[in-house]
This record gives C-alpha cells, sequence and structure tokens, in this order.
C-alpha cells in the first residue's frame, strides 16, 4: 500500500509547486508558507474523523515532541525561505529535478537513524541524481563557472525536507499519519505567523482576497499530501518513499516547458535524463 500512497503524494506534490510559483509573485515567503498552511488545517482536521488518532493525545512521548520541535523552529523555516525564492527566481524546470537529491540526503539520516542503507542499484542511482545536480548547479558557458542561485536554493531547501523526513518518521512510529501531519502543521502555521510578523510581511495576509480560492484548492492537495505521504512513511522504508515521492517533479517540470514556455537547452534534457534514471534506480 506504501507504494500507491507514495506515487499520490507524488502527483499532489507537483500539483502543489504549480500552485506555489503562481502564488510567489503575491507573497512572501513566510507569509505564503503561513497562508499555504493555515487553509490545508480545515481539511486535515477533516481527515481526522475518518482515520485513527491516538490513543490518549494528552499523554505523547517525547519521543513524539522533540522531532516536532526542531522541525517547527529550525528545519521548516529554513527549507520553505529557501524554497520559495528558488520557486519565485527559478524556472521550474531547473529548480524542481533537485527534489530528486530528497532520497540522497535521506540516506544518511535514515542510516543513522534508522538503520535503513541503499542497495546496490541505490548507489548507481545516487551517481546518476549527482550528475544530473552538477549540471543545472554549474551551468553556463563552456569553459565559465557560473553558480544558478534558484538550484543552490532548492538545494538546501531539499536537504532540509530530507532531515525533517526522517525525524517525521520517527514522531509517525509513536502516533498515527493523519494526526501527526495535522499536528505538524498546526505548530509549523503558528512559527511562520510570527515569521510573517517579525520579517514585515503580516501586511501581505490582506491581499489573501485575491487568491482565495487558489489558496482553498492548494489546502486541500497539501492536507491529502501530508496524509498519503506520512501513511506511506510509517509503512515504507524511508529513501524508496522519498524516491518515489521525489518524482513528482517531472509535471511541475512539464508545465514550465508547455505553459511557461521555459527553455528546453541539451544540457537541461541531459540533467532530466540523469535525474530521472536516479530516481527509476532509487525506487527499484
Amino acid at each position: 500500500m506504501w507504494l500507491e500512497l507514495s506515487l499520490v503524494s507524488a502527483v499532489l506534490l507537483g500539483v502543489r509547486r504549480i500552485y506555489e510559483k503562481q502564488l510567489t509573485a503575491t507573497f512572501g515567503n513566510f507569509s505564503l508558507s503561513f497562508l499555504t498552511l493555515v487553509f490545508a488545517l480545515p481539511p486535515a482536521l477533516a481527515l481526522l474523523l475518518f482515520f485513527p488518532i491516538p490513543e490518549d493525545i494528552a499523554h505523547l512521548p517525547w519521543r513524539f515532541w522533540w522531532p516536532l520541535l526542531v522541525i517547527w523552529l529550525v528545519l521548516y523555516p529554513i527549507q520553505n525561505y529557501f524554497l520559495f525564492r528558488s520557486l519565485r527566481e527559478g524556472e521550474l524546470s531547473a529548480v524542481l529535478p533537485i527534489s530528486a537529491l530528497l532520497p540522497v540526503f535521506n540516506l544518511a539520516t535514515s542510516y543513522a537513524i534508522l538503520g535503513e542503507g541503499p542497495s546496490a542499484l541505490g548507489i548507481a542511482g545516487i551517481a546518476s541524481i549527482a550528475g544530473g545536480t552538477y549540471l543545472l548547479l554549474f551551468g553556463g558557458r563552456v569553459g565559465a563557472f557560473t553558480l544558478n542561485r534558484p538550484v543552490l536554493f532548492m538545494l538546501i531547501s531539499i536537504a532540509c525536507t530530507a532531515l525533517g523526513s526522517t525525524l517525521d518518521k520517527v514522531s509517525v512510529g509513536v502516533s498515527t499519519p493523519v494526526f501527526y501531519g495535522f499536528v505538524n502543521m498546526l505548530g509549523a502555521s503558528a512559527v511562520f505567523l510570527v515569521l510573517a510578523a517579525a520579517s514585515g510581511q503580516a501586511g501581505e495576509l490582506r491581499r489573501v482576497g485575491e487568491a482565495f480560492w487558489t489558496l482553498v484548492a492548494l489546502g486541500v492537495i497539501l492536507a491529502l499530501a501530508v496524509a498519503a505521504f506520512m501513511a506511506a512513511f510509517q509503512e515504507g522504508p524511508t529513501s524508496y518513499v522519498l524516491a518515489l515521492r521525489s518524482g513528482g517533479f517531472f509535471l511541475p517540470v512539464v508545465w514550465g516547458f508547455i505553459v511557461l514556455k521555459e527553455s528546453v537547452t541539451p544540457r537541461k534534457a541531459l540533467a532530466l535524463a540523469l535525474f530521472s534514471a536516479g530516481v527509476a534506480l532509487l525506487a527499484l
């Protein structure tokens, strides 16, 4: 079942990134983070009516809370700040394939915390993804050494997501997937509200009416994606679940090429081929 849930999560993630790219033109990094989470809370709360919750939510163990504190106070702010900067400043077809690095970054933390290691095919997949990353990160003219800043921003965001994903699995292991997803988003929304106010972005929240229905749709997508991802996480091997989920970059990349008329270069095409091969090898 974790296989199907991972694929559902990947598709929803791809749709989500398309919406988020659109919204970065209206909102700042922290105000957008707050809004996407707040609009996801009602559908996430509704899901709790149909899925199990821990028997005693008033006495959850420390093993549930300490990963959340690290995610809320450290990882989530860094992750979303660089995610939305990357989406705003870069092309979807250039920055989103970097999400294929998610299972690669996660391998080290999964091995250290959960005891899960890569297979021989997984190692080959890592090499393929590393090659694709190099092509996108260091692009430009022959003989020139130019750093693609939006790709670098996505790289930082994915590194935070990888560590956070391992911590997610720790907390999900002593609770239930949908309940954990709701608590995760609830606490993170409070943190991002404070950050939005501290960074002078709170005034942007008055513009919510300009994108109300987009935010409603995004909230439903996010709630369903988190529920599917956490359920898959509870059942499947961490790196394999992440490998399938990271395949969600295909949809927004196609959107970028066809709808946004983003450039198609030989370097980008080769990088996409390497990312695709790497994700497939990691998922085997």
